[in-house]
């Protein structure tokens, strides 16, 4: 058992390694992409665009992945997306042209399709509380490499090309791999008490798989709250995508600042993912989701009314991704396990869904910014209405949580298809 609980905890550490690597190279690059387009000799709308093409490449495998890592397992499937990741990376300093780079961008994108089967094994052999906590956890590499991204980028471009920083990427990549190879659990590991009994999808039962993907996009509670969880990451999303734009080049501040304002922002999720690992046991989903979305309308209010003031704006957004910080992981955790139907074909659905709304929400962000020629105010006043939709739509879920399951604090809703 002691034997098990390590590995496990090493295949977490390793998925981790792997997260990071994926959202570094695009985090890494973002502080050069003025240099990129000025190279290449195209416009700033190519900054966001890249992202989008990233993260639209991240959504081209997902429905196909699922059934895969059933029939096959999800550590072969695992390994082969890690590589698939490393091909397109060493691709990517060779691109020529803008339309090279945005192709290669978008073909390293789909590495991240191969996320989710991380995370689904996360859910899988972890219970409710442990998942949580875990997810939490693990979500803050989506956050902690927005810290660090254009800080090593940033450092690297002011002494060498911005294809170095891709070289970077690779090497993690590569060491992820080599851990994932050693650590992550195979078909035949047992889940802890209280987890989720996985749906494993046989060969005899294949002939349902259309039946099983129907059941998960007609459920209610499912689709709402993947789409809640899209739009509420879609503001840092954004951020990341057009603060170059926005800060470095429309507002023409320095590097130092831009880092510090990505830096100050992003550890709001931080520190409330940090809150969530000293919660005790019986902690309540409902809680963290009611919570959380106060401080998100809070924080996106805040930023709307104040964007003239550089530093509270920044400070606003704090509180936005704080409150983010909260209600992420129980979101994410209701989301996947109110269908009943195997968490490998539930996660794919929802990082499908996940990455077209997001990619979607980025390129509307896009469009607005450079309307108004990436203007902060731009960016602030479209988050408003956004944290009124999200404060509204947690307490909605919260509610529907809470009624489903009025016994247990941190119980988690049953299916619902109607």
């Amino acid at each position: 058992m002691v034997q098990t609980k390590k590995r496990l905890l090493y295949f977490c550490l390793f998925f981790l390694l792997y997260e990071m690597a994926v959202y570094l190279s695009n985090d890494m690059i973002m502080p050069a992409m003025p240099q990129v387009v000025r190279e290449f000799h195209s416009s700033s709308h190519a900054i966001g665009l890249s992202l989008s093409l990233y993260i639209l490449g991240g959504s081209t495998l997902q429905i196909f992945l699922g059934p895969v890592a059933d029939r096959i397992g999800k550590r072969k499937v695992m390994l082969a997306g890690n590589a698939l990741f490393l091909a397109a990376t060493l691709l990517v300093p060779f691109a020529q042209t803008i339309t090279q780079f945005l192709a290669i961008r978008f073909s390293q994108g789909m590495g991240s399709c191969f996320i989710f089967i991380g995370y689904a094994a996360v859910h899988e052999l972890l219970d409710d509380e442990r998942a949580v906590k875990m997810t939490s956890l693990m979500g803050n590499t989506t956050v902690f490499a927005p810290l660090i991204g254009p800080v090593i980028g940033s450092a690297v471009i002011t002494v060498m090309d911005w294809r170095a920083v891709f070289g970077i990427a690779f090497a993690l990549g590569a060491v992820a791999w080599v851990g994932l190879f050693r650590t992550m659990p195979g078909p035949a590991a047992a889940p802890s008490a209280g987890a989720p009994s996985a749906v494993q999808v046989s060969p005899a039962a294949r002939p349902g798989l259309a039946a099983s993907y129907r059941a998960i996009f007609t459920n209610r509670t499912f689709m709402f709250g993947i789409f809640t969880a899209a739009c509420a990451i879609a503001p840092l999303t954004a951020w990341i995508g057009l603060s170059p734009a926005i800060v470095l080049q429309r507002m023409g501040a320095s590097y130092g600042t831009y880092i510090a304002w990505q830096c100050a922002i992003f550890c709001g999720f931080v520190c409330s993912t940090l809150a969530i690992q000293r919660l005790g046991e019986g902690f309540s989903l409902v809680r963290l989701l009611r919570q959380g979305g106060a401080l998100a309308l809070a924080g996106m209010a805040g930023a709307a009314l104040l964007h003239r003031q550089g530093h509270l704006f920044v400070l606003c957004m704090f509180v936005y991704s704080a409150g983010f910080g909260l209600f992420n992981g129980a979101l994410i955790r209701i989301a996947l396990t109110s269908t009943g139907i195997s968490m490998s074909l539930t996660s794919s659905a929802m990082s499908l869904l996940y990455c077209l709304y997001l990619a979607g929400g980025l390129e509307l962000y896009n469009a607005v910014c450079a309307r108004f020629d990436y203007a902060l105010g731009a960016y602030a006043l479209m988050n408003a209405p956004l944290g009124v939709f999200l404060f509204l739509a947690l307490r909605r879920i919260a509610g529907r949580a809470a009624s489903s399951a009025p016994s247990a604090p941190s119980a988690l809703p049953v299916a619902d298809t109607a």
